[in-house]
């Protein structure tokens, strides 16, 4: 077939099942008739998909190696094996569409981190595509998303994404509008088998959401509790040390 000889009939840009964002192209083809055709769609390298991701900068290249285990002084043998899990076995996780609810009571645990971690070793042995957001900015992209296409489109390429981190579920506040913005989009991924990471500092029994929404969160993921210690305390209390050890040298 010759594609050489067609006429552009109209352009539309759409999110890909991956949540990459490309071009579908309808033309007319002389001597065949209307084709579509995806065009220009994002290449997807390391650094590339990790730009995109959304996620903060500082946790950008984390690694599983780079987390730190052993900080906690108790024994975190159960965190580490589901942890290597998830890497390991992801295949797996995704055709049950799996993911984690990290969770713990205590802030500065490393949730975040932990979630971010895993994620980037899924990106690069894996070559998907994550996106992490927050609750409290996915809801503020949803609000906008209402007047802008490019929020809508981002909001979009969050939904669809491989990989997804909602980070600090649980914060949010008690709006009928909350619960239906949050249930279209974990009711989306529960159903499409899409592997959702969640990090929160309450249970998933106490979320103050629609039992449908926490129903959905259960069956979507596995429980990965955190030791109730305060990994950003103690590092903030190692620095202080160090930084008055060089002062009174």
């Amino acid at each position: 077939m010759d594609l050489s000889n067609k006429t552009e009939l109209s352009r539309q840009r759409i999110i890909l099942e991956d949540g990459r964002i490309g071009e579908l192209v309808l033309y007319d083809v002389k001597d065949y008739g209307r084709m579509e055709i995806l065009e220009n769609v994002e290449v997807v390298n390391g650094k590339f998909r990790q730009s995109r991701s959304l996620m903060p900068f500082c946790y950008l290249d984390k690694k599983p190696s780079d987390f730190e285990f052993n900080i906690y002084g108790q024994d975190t043998t159960e965190m580490k094996q589901y942890a290597n899990a998830f890497i390991v076995n992801y295949e797996k996780w995704k055709v049950k569409g799996k993911g984690l609810y990290i969770y713990s009571k205590t802030k500065g645990t490393g949730k975040t981190m932990l979630a971010c971690c895993l994620a980037n070793a899924i990106m690069e042995k894996y070559g998907i595509c994550v996106k992490f957001i927050n609750v409290p900015e996915l809801l503020e992209m949803t609000k906008k998303s209402w007047q802008s296409w490019t929020e809508q489109e981002e909001l979009e390429s969050i939904r669809k994404a491989e990989i997804l981190i909602i980070d600090d579920i649980g914060v949010e506040l008690k709006k009928e509008w909350v619960d239906v913005e949050l249930y279209r989009l974990i009711n989306w991924r529960c159903e499409n088998k899409h592997v959702t990471i969640f990090t929160s500092n309450v249970d998933i029994d106490d979320l103050k959401l629609d039992e449908r929404i926490i129903g959905r969160i259960a069956e979507m993921c596995v429980l990965l509790k955190m030791p109730e210690v305060s990994i950003r305390r103690i590092k903030a209390k190692q620095e202080n040390e160090l930084f008055i050890q060089e002062l009174l040298k």
